[in-house]
């Protein structure tokens, strides 16, 4: 029986009442994908349309032929008849044909006669626009499209149930995630990688907690041991028993997989990933290191990738393998080496500045791996960040939309065909909703007017706040180019520095205005103060200014720490009634329950230690440390501590081995990606705190940190103006407690620390 939906039926009215407007029609027998175009679009245009009039060309009732219909075999329009992913919008008298290549272009051309012809938008997995509902009058429709980019990726978090059909409404083609991620029929199926993930696969082939006994030479040898692991090693590449176990391996995944999608009654995979662990260990045995230097890292892992290629090509020729340009293998290859044609390589961007331009000198270098790696990939991927990860600092403000026009044109012309944006914690990050719309319609076409789709999201996302909105982030993008700001995906807390005091205020009175515009409109209230948190959280931190200790005393500006009273109380009203509706919300009321207890404490000049005496130097408390192990770190009460407060971490779950002793300490270079210096301790100076000092004086990078414990989760950022490119000592304030630390002890296992100073040198 043929599917015929009728709006009488969707309003559950008799048919004397009123005469029809409009009628949805599908297949006889139509396939999953066209099910749930046909239900999109019965449920929406019910919604869009109400009991008023639809129209096409003067006539009505209109007729939607969806999918493969009588009507698209005679317009030429079957899915097997358009290309993959195309979709077409025709109207044909007083029926309008909704088809499309494939398995996902019936639903694309069904998303985009919503978004197009009614104004409908989809935001993220839990917000939307729909229009009141109103007549629509439509002219001769015949529309056509296919996205630009061949894979569109936004690996998320938090997501909800349906997060899988956010990303097909926004025409996106697979849905982040790990393993093999399979899109359901019902959705079209994905863009798939197959098992075991996308990427970083090498310890999920061959891992080294089940071969490393007994097998240590297929692991990378570092500093003349043979490691291995996601966090520690990497393979021996030129090792022949290794790459022989790595194809049987990957060759059982295809097959099994194959019989997956074939179960689900999705597409198969198209791809396959073999590349390196997430570190920087690569292997140094003669063999590796010999083709290093022949290839360059780059090169030698492509030789391995290339081989794993043409012997999967044998069997299945129509695949893929993938493998990242990432870390020591950004650089492209030398000494004749290219990948393969069955090769994708995936480019990461981890040296850019977020907030600028791609065609700015500060991201020259990742330009030019881009436009070199396209000489040596026919395949081409990026794997791209839109999303500071230190914690802490994730959702402070910066105005990246304004670029991403250039960032999607110079990617289309540089033959990239793939996209992978990480973009994380979308409950915290700045403007996730604004850069997530951007990100998926470039995704379709790099050409579109940017300023023209952030009007429209403005407009429909935030109303008659919209203009107050607007102006805050061109005042970002202002201060940055003025101040010359680069937000790395790891930024120090002060790279934010460049969001001077006037800006601060200047920002702060937009959003009351934009607070106003919406006073009675709880759902844009609600997002404009969200919107604000990002700079509320900015303005605590830069309304604490840097302790000195030193017969020169600063006063403290009265109106930005105004200012920070207002924004904290702010943050500690709004904040967990937004992230309540996010699955998984527990972790994140945590992390925030954190934070509020760092931004609210007061600074207050402490007393000067007596190893301190006589000496300048500025004095960081716990509000001004960075947290990367939420989970395991928090701001407490101290009645030992000269500060009242300590960071504390919790060293006792077992699989946290870094807390172990030595502990750690030392000072890393962020913007060249490297240490500067690092010092051990092999145990406590004794019970209680204590000073450790960093040896020797130390001059700071422009954009780096100290951190503390051998994990690295506890940092102190060095790029605050007054500070950065200057000489100090490095001191630590640390209490031990627990049997891990002292034989005697009946304390929990925790490391305490309250204070770390920047003592100038004596002259």
């Amino acid at each position: 029986m043929r599917f015929t939906w009728s709006l009488l039926a969707l309003l559950g009215m008799p048919s004397l009442m009123m005469a029809q407007s409009y009628f949805i029609k599908g297949p006889e027998v139509p396939k999953p994908s066209e099910k749930t175009a046909i239900q999109e679009m019965t449920d929406y245009l019910a919604r869009r349309i109400g009991d008023k009039t639809l129209s096409i060309g003067g006539k009505t009732p209109v007729t939607f032929q969806i999918g493969d219909t009588e009507l698209a075999r005679q317009q030429k329009c079957l899915s097997t008849e358009l290309e993959d992913e195309r979709w077409v919008i025709r109207s044909v008298g007083d029926q309008i044909l909704i088809n499309g290549g494939g398995t996902r272009g019936v639903l694309y051309a069904a998303y985009h006669f919503l978004e197009d012809f009614c104004d409908i938008h989809w935001w993220s997995d839990y917000e939307e626009y729909v229009p009141q509902a109103s007549s629509l009058t439509l002219d001769t429709l015949n529309e056509t499209g296919k996205p630009v980019f061949l894979y569109r990726d936004i690996y998320r978090t938090h997501k909800s149930p349906d997060s899988a059909k956010t990303a097909i409404r926004n025409r996106l083609n697979r849905d982040g995630g790990e393993g093999l991620a399979l899109l359901p029929a019902e959705l079209g199926g994905s863009f798939a990688y197959g098992s075991p993930s996308h990427t970083h696969t090498f310890d999920r082939y061959i891992p080294f907690e089940k071969y490393g006994t007994d097998h240590p030479e297929y692991f990378s040898l570092v500093n003349g041991i043979r490691i291995g692991g996601q966090l520690k090693g990497q393979l021996c590449l030129t090792n022949p028993a290794l790459k022989q176990m790595f194809l049987s391996q990957i060759l059982r995944n295809i097959k099994q997989d194959k019989e997956i999608a074939a179960k689900k009654g999705c597409p198969p995979p198209r791809i396959y990933d073999v590349s390196m662990n997430d570190n920087r260990n690569i292997c140094t045995c003669d063999q590796c290191k010999a083709e290093q230097e022949q290839f360059n890292p780059s090169g030698h892992y492509l030789k391995f990738v290339n081989w794993i290629a043409g012997e999967v090509a044998k069997t299945y020729p129509d695949l893929y393998i993938s493998t990242l340009a990432y870390f020591y293998t950004e650089p492209p290859p030398k000494g004749g080496v290219r990948a393969a044609d069955n090769v994708i390589v995936k480019l990461c961007d981890t040296r850019t500045n977020q907030a600028a331009s791609i065609l700015e000198k500060d991201n020259k270098i990742f330009f030019d791996f881009l436009t070199s790696w396209k000489n040596y990939a026919k395949n081409l991927f990026i794997w791209d960040y839109a999303i500071t990860f230190t914690q802490g600092v994730t959702g402070f403000p910066f105005a990246s939309e304004f670029h991403y026009g250039d960032l999607y044109r110079t990617y289309h012309e540089n033959n990239v065909t793939g996209v992978f944006w990480e973009h994380e914690r979308p409950h915290v990050a700045d403007f996730y909703e604004l850069k997530f719309f951007l990100e998926t319609k470039l995704f379709e076409d790099p050409y579109q007017d940017v300023e023209k789709l952030i009007n429209l999201f403005m407009d429909r996302y935030y109303g008659p706040a919209a203009k107050y909105m607007l102006e805050y982030r061109r005042t970002l993008d202002a201060a940055r180019k003025k101040n010359s700001g680069f937000i790395s995906w790891f930024p120090p807390i002060d790279a934010f520095q460049y969001i001077r005091k006037e800006d601060i205020i200047k920002c702060q009175s937009l959003f009351d205005e934009a607070e106003k515009t919406v006073a009675d409109d709880t759902v844009r209230f609600a997002r404009v103060r969200h919107g604000r948190v990002g700079l509320d959280r900015l303005t605590c931190h830069i309304a604490n200014p840097l302790i000195y200790h030193s017969l020169q005393k600063k006063e403290t500006d009265g109106q930005l720490k105004r200012l920070a009273v207002e924004a904290c109380k702010r943050v500690a009203e709004t904040r967990a009634s937004w992230v309540e509706k996010w699955s998984n919300n527990k972790g994140i009321l945590q992390q925030f329950e954190n934070e509020l207890a760092v931004m609210s404490m007061e600074i207050e000049e402490k007393p000067i230690p007596p190893e301190l005496q006589g000496r300048s130097f500025y004095d960081f408390y716990p509000n001004c440390f960075q947290n990367h192990q939420a989970n395991l770190i928090k701001l407490v009460d101290d009645a030992e501590s000269p500060v009242g407060k300590a960071f504390r971490t919790d060293v006792d779950p077992e699989k946290m081995k870094y807390y172990d002793l030595p502990f750690g300490m030392g000072v890393y270079d962020q913007r060249n990606t490297k240490t500067i210096i690092s010092t051990k301790f092999d145990k406590p100076y004794g019970k209680g705190y204590n000073w450790y000092k960093l040896p020797g004086i130390i001059h700071l990078p422009k954009d780096g940190y100290v951190y503390l414990t051998r994990a690295w989760t506890t940092k102190v950022g060095l790029s605050n103006p007054e500070i950065a490119e200057r000489d100090f000592e490095i001191w630590a304030s640390v209490k031990f407690t627990g049997p891990k630390f002292f034989a005697d002890s009946t304390d929990k296992n925790y490391i305490y620390i309250d204070r770390v100073v920047l003592v100038e040198p004596q002259k």
